[in-house]
């Protein structure tokens, strides 16, 4: 769990110095989320989490989660998504594609909508909360570079995993 966590961590900040990655105002194609999305499928769900909520505790403190509003805006923008990340796993049983790829899918898609619920109640660029100019504003931001993250993790995670299949079994 250590090393995920490590190169998880490793990663995030290899991702600073590559300004593509990172939006303007908050977000990036995260390429961290590669060994937490691993961790899930190689260790199982539940101990994905727990590195996945490492690897937050870990980050926060070293600074790189640092917008805070409020305690549900900080909830909503790097609890939840760190952690829902964790779970890739939880439908990955007879070693298939389609469980890897329903993995990921499905917590991406749980952590992109925590992230532009987020985006439309605390920060609406000029806006009202929770108004539709919210709404699209929060999907023309955060959409791009969460659906970028999911596709990368889709290309990604089945060559790695196919590449060391022996030492990647299911506990």
């Amino acid at each position: 769990m250590a090393i995920y966590v490590a190169l998880a961590l490793a990663l995030d900040y290899f991702k600073e110095m590559l300004p593509f990655l990172n939006m303007p105002q908050g977000g990036s194609i995260n390429i961290a989320l590669i060994p937490i999305v691993l961790s899930s499928f190689h260790l199982g769900p539940v101990k994905g989490v727990a590195v996945a909520g490492l690897w937050w505790l870990i980050s926060s403190l070293m600074g790189l989660n640092d917008s805070i509003l409020n305690v549900v805006q900080y909830l909503l923008d790097y609890i939840v998504p760190s952690f829902i990340i964790g779970l890739a796993g939880i439908f990955y049983k007879k070693h298939k594609l389609l469980e890897i790829e329903a993995g990921i899918f499905l917590t991406m898609l749980i952590r992109t909508l925590s992230i532009l619920i987020s985006g439309v109640y605390f920060w609406p660029d000029g806006v009202a909360a929770g108004s539709w100019a919210a709404w699209v504003a929060s999907f023309g931001y955060n959409l791009p570079y969460s659906i970028a993250t999911c596709v990368m993790l889709m290309i990604v995670i089945p060559l790695i995993m196919t590449r060391l299949k022996s030492q990647l079994e299911v506990k």
